[in-house]
C-alpha cells in the first residue's frame, strides 16, 4: 500500500520547544459496486494501517531518543 508520510517541528515561538507531529495518507481506490455486493478489500486495508501504526508506535522511542 503506498504511502504518503510527512513529519513536521513546529515552533510556536523562537525560545519554545518543537512540536513534533507526523501524518500518514494511504489512499486505494475501492469499487462501489464491490461494497454493495460485499466483496469490497476493506477489512485488509485496515488491519495493513493497524500494522503500519503499530511499527510507527514500537519505533517511536528509538527515533526521538
Amino acid at each position: 500500500m503506498p504511502l504518503e508520510v510527512t513529519a513536521t517541528d513546529t515552533f510556536a515561538s523562537p525560545t519554545e520547544a518543537s512540536e513534533r507531529r507526523i501524518s500518514i495518507v494511504a489512499r486505494r481506490a475501492i469499487s462501489l459496486c464491490q461494497v454493495a455486493k460485499g466483496e469490497d478489500p476493506l477489512c485488509d486495508i485496515f488491519e495493513r494501517g493497524h500494522s503500519v501504526s503499530d511499527f510507527l508506535l514500537q519505533a517511536a522511542d528509538s527515533w526521538l531518543g
